[in-house]
């Protein structure tokens, strides 16, 4: 009996023990630079079958502020033949005491899919919760099954800047003995417990403390501990894979997602060839189909399917016009087939910011598809969902990664091209005439391509007041700030891009005594400098390079004259090059050059300093006036 106490009190102590979610109970260095604390964030994944993986979950989040609402992820997305059996969230204040229980039937029900997809059988079951006041602590637990292992959970130690994490504990089995592959990434000196058994593994983390967030340094994925997982036999929404390199991978992809899905009626394929009748250039004929997408379809998400990864029929999208990003690219594809001309549907993983498919982990990965055409001597990409972007301009989006080519041998990883920095290029050059009443009037021309292209082919479509709120945004510097005409000009075969503007200004130079102080450069300064960062601890990353040449002539007003020119400068460091300089042309007339190279790369994070410093002197720079006055009779 004595022994029976003793336990009973061991187990009540650890339960009490275990339940303790105060504030005051969370380790003071997890919660100094926080928005939320993860008190325990515990997975385990059982797979019992080739069809059937069952997670269990629990998250435990302390959140400190409003900032750390984001963090408490009490969702549950699921699929149509998915389960969600068990769901639950409770609420707890400062102290610890439970303040409120919800329970599934308390969750919103909707569609996983933002308002732009108009089928789909993805849903998530969301908390309803307002908080009161802060901090508030959230433990929320989930049990769901699906048929769907081809999608094996990864896990991650740490949320995201500003989070700290109290316990971390993943572990996957596999019951049916099917071998599996696992990938730990970003262990370092986390301190994290693993564990092999014959079956599965486990991990253990404790105490991880935040990290904050640091200008120009890796995406926070890239930072972080965290494990991949894939089987390398699995299940989709019916039918089964196999896979273990990206070449079986690409192979199971194209027989069984998009094979027989590229048919065409015989209508539409003798229109399309007459579209390219008496051409043989496979580079025109890509044109011209693209064109004829562009102009007859236009991009509508919808996400059924194996599991959102099989594109609608060819047939469906040419019925219908519309389709996603895997419709619309495996209807060019079957166009271009049509008219002889080879191409291959492409996996990526796009965004602004950079992020490959794993190139020494083959598993299912991306969430977008494009296309590639290999011609003779390049490689043409084409982006399907857009009705804007010229043939083979990447951008952003997608430049410069591993993506991984879908072709009936099996899968290729490749990496999309990458512009060298001087190739996402601007020149600006303007007339600006000075006037007597402090006012200036001028015309600019501005040129790009490459990335700094990306950021405006699209706006030829923009209205008015569009451009007038772009432009004033774009010279925030010029006060009283007026556009006059604004013409665009898209040259969709070299990708180039021109602007014309013509603008009037008054009170751009201000007076001291009977001198007149005049910022010569008045139509591209680059005054934005990174933020301080004491005891950093990341490296720096500048993705993208760029190249920018300005070259302005300015009229001086009547009766006046140069009293101080800026004298001409230099700057060469690692991470770029900075000249400027102001010389007379003729008698009342000046000639501003200017010329900012930035350097992609990847630097220590002794570096940061150096290169923050380089920044504030272009900004001083950029912003530095000449001296104007008047002309002695």
């Amino acid at each position: 009996m004595r022994f029976y106490f003793l336990f009973l009190s061991t187990l009540l102590f650890q339960y009490s023990f275990s339940q303790d979610y105060s504030l005051t109970s969370i380790p003071k260095e997890l919660l100094d630079n926080a928005d939320a604390v993860v008190r325990l964030d515990k997975m385990d994944v059982v797979v019992e079958a080739l069809d059937k993986m069952t997670i269990t979950s629990k998250r435990v989040v302390t959140v400190l502020n409003e900032n750390g609402d984001e963090h408490v992820h009490a969702f549950a997305f699921y699929e149509k033949n998915d389960k969600v059996s068990d769901l639950e969230a409770i609420v707890y204040n400062a102290s610890g005491e439970e303040i409120k229980k919800i329970k599934k039937r308390d969750f919103l029900d909707q569609s996983a899919i933002s308002g732009g997809t108009l089928y789909s059988d993805s849903r998530v079951l969301v908390m309803r919760y307002t908080p009161s006041q802060y901090p508030y602590t959230i433990e929320f637990s989930k049990v769901y099954t699906t048929p769907n292992t081809a999608f094996a959970p990864n896990w991650s130690f740490l949320d995201d800047y500003r989070v700290g994490t109290e316990r971390s504990e993943f572990s996957f089995t596999v019951e049916n003995g099917i071998p599996f592959r696992h990938k730990e990434v970003n262990f370092g000196d986390y301190g994290i417990a693993a564990k092999e058994m014959n079956n599965g593994i486990s991990y253990e983390a404790k105490n991880l403390v935040p990290m904050e967030r640091e200008p120009l340094s890796p995406s926070f994925r890239n930072l972080v501990p965290q494990v991949k997982i894939a089987m390398n036999e699995f299940h989709l929404e019916g039918v089964n894979g196999r896979a273990t390199t990206w070449q079986e991978l690409g192979k199971w992809m194209n027989d069984e997602l998009l094979a027989g899905r590229d048919e065409l009626s015989e209508a539409t394929i003798t229109h399309v060839k007459n579209l390219v009748k008496d051409i043989s250039d496979p580079l025109e004929k890509t044109r011209i189909v693209y064109d004829y997408v562009q102009e007859n379809t236009r991009y509508i998400s919808v996400q059924l399917g194996i599991g959102g990864w099989m594109p609608i029929s060819a047939s469906d999208v040419d019925r219908v016009k519309y389709g996603d990003c895997k419709g619309l690219t495996n209807y060019t594809k079957a166009l271009l087939k049509a008219v002889g001309v080879e191409s291959y549907y492409t996996v990526v993983h796009a965004g602004r910011q950079i992020r490959h498919l794993d190139k020494d982990f083959p598993s299912i990965q991306g969430n977008h598809v494009f296309l590639n055409v290999p011609l003779e001597n390049d490689e043409i990409w084409l982006e399907c969902t857009s009705q804007t972007t010229p043939v083979n301009h990447l951008g952003t989006f997608t430049d410069n990664r591993n993506v991984l080519k879908i072709t009936p041998q099996g899968g290729e990883l490749v990496r999309t091209k990458r512009n060298p920095d001087e190739e996402n290029y601007q020149l600006t050059k303007a007339d600006v005439q000075v006037g007597n009443q402090r006012n200036v009037t001028g015309h600019v021309q501005i040129f790009s391509r490459g990335s700094q292209y990306d950021q405006k082919y699209w706006r030829t479509t923009n209205t008015r007041s569009e451009r007038e709120e772009f432009y004033k945004s774009y010279w925030s510097y010029v006060q009283d700030l007026q556009l006059g005409e604004v013409a665009y000009q898209n040259n969709e075969d070299k990708i180039e891009f021109l602007e014309t503007v013509d603008f009037k200004a008054d009170n751009y130079l201000s007076s001291a005594g009977d001198k007149l102080l005049f910022a010569p450069n008045i139509s591209n300064r680059n005054l934005g400098v990174p933020d301080r960062v004491r005891n950093r601890k990341m490296p720096l990353i500048i993705s993208r390079g760029y190249l920018d040449e300005d070259e302005f002539t300015i009229r001086l007003p009547e009766g006046y004259v140069v009293e101080t020119l800026i004298l001409p400068i230099e700057e060469d460091t690692k991470f770029g090059s900075y000249a400027v300089s102001v010389e007379p042309k003729e008698p009342g007339v000046l000639v501003y050059k200017r010329r900012l190279l930035i350097k992609s790369g990847e630097y220590p994070k002794e570096d940061y300093k150096l290169y923050r410093d380089f920044r504030k002197k272009v900004a001083g720079y950029d912003n530095a006036k000449i001296v104007l006055s008047k002309k002695k009779s």
